[in-house]
């Protein structure tokens, strides 16, 4: 059980860093990590991974959250 909660936080967290740069990198917004700033991109990335990880840990049957 705890590889796959490890395995849950890994893929949160890379998806939610990836997200973060994509959104950054869309013409809407038209900026990048450096201008964006690191502080942000991290804040940015740990909300964007924390609601995926919600998602995953229903998926993938961690049962992280209580029900």
């Amino acid at each position: 059980m705890l590889v796959k909660r490890l395995i849950l936080v890994v893929i949160s967290l890379v998806l939610g860093y990836g997200l973060t740069v994509l959104i950054l990198i869309t013409p809407l917004v038209n900026t990048n990590v450096e201008e964006y700033g690191g502080v942000y991109t991290f804040f940015t990335a740990l909300s964007i991974a924390c609601a995926i990880g919600v998602w995953l840990d229903k998926f993938m049957d961690t049962k992280i959250l209580p029900e």
